[in-house]
This record gives structure tokens, sequence and C-alpha cells, in this order.
């Protein structure tokens, strides 16, 4: 089970089967200062007990489709009541939670499993949408083509994915120059994932022959299996794959549940980078409220000016003179940074 998200003492108890009868009462007649996400997870924890569950399935059923669709859409929702959410959409049609269920990369890929069997032609085409899943986990378009829903777009679609992806053949190589010095600052900084080492053992010689056999191991790999482990894989793997020539396998670097927030500067920091990786990040709200990665995006030129435009409102003075100042800079960057230094100065003044 994953955690669930509220830290609510009320919800934890009804959560962990701890809470008394009282609580649960006061729970299902809806008196307790909650909100419609937290009333969402303490109510699917009442299901299973029955003298509970009619009155709890009721409330739920009274809670606004965008409660559901925005919670799920969560990268550390809870399974449990992500799987609530599933089921109860696909039997109302409820195409708004549906999206959120299928482009939520965190989610098993049961779930899209789930879908696939059970939904009807409209729901199968938004599957559709998460292709990095599907390619990943290609047995969910062998239960969308069983499906006798799946009418002849959405298996045109099939078969161009499988075509385009699932072929055994090696992907296009990543060359080591081009990784090799970014991975062993990384793994040397962060040596978590290196094998314990013994007296006697050059730690630089590890850290290279630990990159280098990532590096192989990833380069005699299709596409296919390329983006699994972009979604499933370790750090080292990532900032591998994050170079990778097809778009759609650094796509998937991006949007793996295991991603850190200290990755995705690392990410940023990276110029060669294509600007499509750059833009998904930029339009990420919870990757740009760390200041430190604003910072970054601001310093890198492949980020979007209008995304930008509402990042540099918010740097200090000292990080604005730095930045108009950084010749890596966009020019249009720099020229804002140099226009917020002098109105700040005027208002000084």
């Amino acid at each position: 089970m994953s955690p669930i998200l509220s830290r609510n003492p009320l919800v934890e108890q009804v959560v962990s089967g701890k809470a008394g009868a009282d609580l649960v009462a006061m729970l299902l007649s809806r008196q307790l200062p909650l909100t419609e996400e937290e009333y969402l997870e303490a109510l699917v924890y009442c299901l299973n007990t029955p003298e509970n569950s009619t009155k709890a399935r009721q409330l739920l059923d009274e809670l606004s489709p965008g409660t559901k669709s925005t919670y799920v859409r969560k990268r550390n929702c809870d399974h449990r009541v992500a799987y609530y959410v599933l089921v109860d959409s696909v039997n109302r049609k409820d195409m708004e939670a549906i999206s959120g269920l299928v482009h939520n990369q965190s989610l098993p890929p049961e779930f899209m499993e789930k879908i696939a069997k059970h939904g009807d032609e409209a729901i199968l085409e938004s599957l559709l949408e998460n292709q990095i899943k599907l390619i990943a986990y290609p047995g969910i378009m062998d239960t969308m083509a069983a499906n006798p829903a799946c009418g002849t777009f959405v298996l045109a679609k099939i078969q161009e994915i499988r075509d385009g992806y699932l072929s055994d053949a090696p992907a296009q190589e990543i060359s080591a120059d081009e990784v090799i010095d970014d991975l062993k600052e990384a793994i040397s900084e962060d040596q978590a994932e290196l094998p314990q080492a013994e007296d006697g053992d050059n730690l630089d010689v590890l850290i290279e022959e630990h990159a280098l056999t990532a590096l192989q191991r990833i380069n005699q790999m299709p596409v296919s299996e390329r983006i699994k482990l972009a979604l499933t894989g370790t750090k080292t793997e990532r900032l591998i794959l994050i170079r990778d020539a097809n778009k759609m396998v650094s796509l998937a670097v991006i949007e793996s549940p295991k991603i850190s927030e200290d990755e995705v500067l690392l990410v940023v920091r990276n110029r060669s980078v294509s600007g499509d990786i750059i833009q998904r990040i930029a339009a990420n709200r919870e990757w740009t409220k760390n200041y430190n990665l604003v910072v970054e995006l601001l310093s890198n030129p492949k980020t979007p000016v209008k995304d930008a435009l509402g990042f540099i409102k918010r740097l200090h003075e000292r990080d604005l003179r730095m930045l108009q100042a950084n010749k890596n800079a966009s020019p249009v960057i720099r020229g804002l940074a140099l226009s917020f230094i002098q109105q700040r100065a005027k208002k000084k003044n």
C-alpha cells in the first residue's frame, strides 16, 4: 500500500483502522474538518467495513469529479484510493478522472490493464495518450485489442506503436564521450548505487566501472526496454537515458515516478538536453516551486520565454545580477533581468 497524501491525524486513524466508533460516525455524517481530498481518502478506507460501506459509498458518490481527477493525477497518490477512482470512473465513463489515471506514470501498469479490459471505445482511445506506458508494457495493448469495444481507429494506432517502437533491434548507441564525465561526477556526489567498496579499492575506478557497465548494458537494449528502464530504473540509468536520441526515451526519464528534484536539476544544467524536455520541466508546477531549479531554468537558453517571464519575477537581486551577466543565458532573459534590476533600484530611490 502506498502512503496516503493526508497528514491529518483523524484521517490517519481511519486509514490505519484505529479510529473509534465515534470518529467514524462523525466522518460518515461529514462533521469532521476535512478537505474534500481528505474525505476521499478516509471514505475509501471505510468501504471494506460492511456496516459503513453503504454510507461511505454514498458520500463518495457526492464528491466532485474534480476532486477525484485532481487526486489521481498526483504522483504520490494512494494506490488503493486511486483504484477506487479507476473502477468508479470506468463505470461512470468519467473521462476527466480516467485521463488523470492514464497520465499518472506512478500508478502500476495493472491499472491501465483494468481500464483496457473494461473501457468503452472512447476510454480505450484515452489510453493511447500514454504511449510511454503502452510501449513499456505492451501487454496493455494486447488487452485493448481483445476488448470487444476496440474499434478500427484504436487497432490501427496500436499497430502503429508496435511497428514504431517494439523492434528487438538495439536502439541507437549512446556515446560514452557524451555521458561519462557528467555521470562520474553525479555518481561521486551520490554513491548510493555503487557496490560496496573493499579495502584497497580505488573509488574513482569503481565509479567509472559502474558507469561504463550501465552504459554498455543500455546500449544493447531496444527502444521499448529503454523506455521501461527509464520509468523503473536507477538514477545512473536515468542520467544515461536522458541523452538518448529517441525523444520518447528521454521523455520517459522525466516522467519516471522515481526521478528526484536533484536529478531534474542535473538535467536542466545539461545544455545538450533537448528543448522539449526543458519545456516539460518548466511546465511542471511541483518542480518549479524549487527556487534553485527556477534559477537553472532561467540560465538555460532552451527554457521557453513565456515560462521565464513568470520565473524571473521570483529571483532575488543577487541572482538577477548573476543572470544578467550570464553569457550562456538567452539575450531576451538577460535583458529582462537588467530591466528588473533597474525597476527595483527605482523603487528603492
